[in-house]
């Protein structure tokens, strides 16, 4: 190990950074620079001691651990193999989380990431306000710039979050104590007055509530829950385009047994209906990785006349719980939720970092109630991004053997 595998490391994290910030913006460019970001890795000649520090953490062994019960549910699915295969790449958002905590050891690269990310969100939700404004279309609809309102909502939240987080890390940038809070306040607004995602309130309400009430006590607690239900309330109230969005999806979900045509929350009830049928005749061990299209489609077609709505078929339930308990069975939704826990109750992290990645998270297992933002490309490699920079700890060992090497060199 030399100068140059010193290099590669840094390569690596500075395409990760791109990677992270590009999948707001352009699947191209952020698949280029995951890969660039993969071969640096593998090259740098320190892949292996870091991937083994990795896997010995908790948070690897169960994720490595849920992995594998989805290589044993392709042994026993009966859809063709290339299905099987497609279905489990899908996960490849694991991998991705575990490089991030192989190479973001250093506290330094991890501000970067973040600083670079309110850059590339800054850009975004700057634009969408003078876009409104202004009236002036861009490339979009302000509503959208980053590829669809569901990204943005999310990004936007976990823009705010990082916002409201750095106002307890003073030390972070030598800027003026207001800047953070008006930041997050730019996000929020946007979030309420201007992009069409449930998403992002979610997101954004529950990320507040992890980082308010973590070290709060329980009176606290109870006041800061009240003061966050009020200040959600307001700002539905405030907001003619949340009021149309929220009754909206109330009303869609409400009426999708009597509705003659597709809505969105709609579908969405549908596909939980269906999807918990078909989970009654598998749920223990499931259907198999990659079957889930197949017994679903199989059950409407039975069920529903074929110019019903209703007998569309899907690839996904859109609620990740459902998607992995259907295709892994019993063992795979304990294990993922498992899974789950162990990053939250990591500690290996620094602690200042945990809380902000676990906020991210729990938002995460919010909006996966109704989406699979475990791994879809966006939002799954951006949270694998978010807790691999996050909970990335020091690696004592490859630390010290790396600079005692380069100051040798020098």
């Amino acid at each position: 190990m030399n100068i140059a595998s010193h290099k590669m490391i840094d390569l690596a994290r500075v395409m990760a950074i791109i990677a992270g910030v590009g999948l707001l913006y352009s699947p191209s460019v952020a698949t280029v620079a995951l890969i660039a970001a993969y071969v640096a890795f593998l090259f740098s000649g320190e892949a292996v001691d870091r991937f083994r520090s990795v896997l010995a953490r908790p948070l690897g062994v169960w994720g490595m651990i849920f992995l594998g019960m989805v290589v044993v549910a392709m042994a026993y699915a009966t859809v063709p193999w290339r299905e099987r295969w497609m279905d489990f790449y899908k996960w490849r958002v694991i991998l991705w989380l575990f490089v991030g905590l192989a190479l973001f050891d250093d506290a330094r690269w991890k501000n970067r990431f973040l600083y670079m990310f309110l850059i590339g969100t800054g850009v975004a939700v700057v634009a969408s306000w003078f876009s409104t404004l202004s009236g002036i279309s861009l490339w979009r609809g302000p509503q959208e710039l980053l590829r669809n309102s569901g990204t943005q909502g999310m990004a936007f939240a976990c823009a705010a979050l990082i916002c409201v987080w750095l106002t307890r890390e003073p030390k972070h940038l030598d800027v003026p104590p207001w800047v953070w809070p008006v930041l997050a306040a730019l996000y929020m607004a946007n979030i309420v007055f201007i992009t069409n995602s449930r998403s992002g309130y979610a997101l954004l309400g529950c990320g507040l509530a992890v980082m308010l009430f973590s070290n709060a006590s329980r009176a606290q607690a109870v006041l800061g829950v009240v003061g966050l239900c009020l200040v959600g309330g307001l700002a539905y109230l405030a907001s003619p385009r949340m009021q149309t969005i929220v009754d909206a999806g109330v009303e869609q979900w409400v009426t999708a047994e009597q509705s003659d045509h597709l809505t969105n929350f709609g579908s969405r009830r549908v596909f939980y209906q269906n999807s918990l049928e078909v989970l009654r005749e598998h749920w223990l061990l499931g259907v198999g990785t990659g079957g889930f299209a197949q017994a679903y489609g199989d059950h409407v077609t039975k069920k529903y006349d074929a110019s019903d709505w209703r007998a569309l078929r899907t690839t996904d339930p859109h609620n990740q719980y459902l998607a992995v308990w259907i295709q892994q069975g019993i063992a795979g939704l304990v294990l993922f939720l498992v899974w789950i826990a162990a990053i939250v109750r990591e500690r290996e992290s620094p602690r200042r970092y945990h809380q902000l990645a676990v906020a991210i998270l729990m938002g995460w297992c919010v909006t996966s109630l109704f989406s699979s933002h475990f791994r879809t490309f966006a939002e799954g490699h951006l949270l694998a991004t978010f807790l691999g920079v996050l909970l990335a700890v020091e690696l004592p060992s490859v630390a010290s053997r790396r600079d005692a090497e380069i100051s040798r060199d020098l």
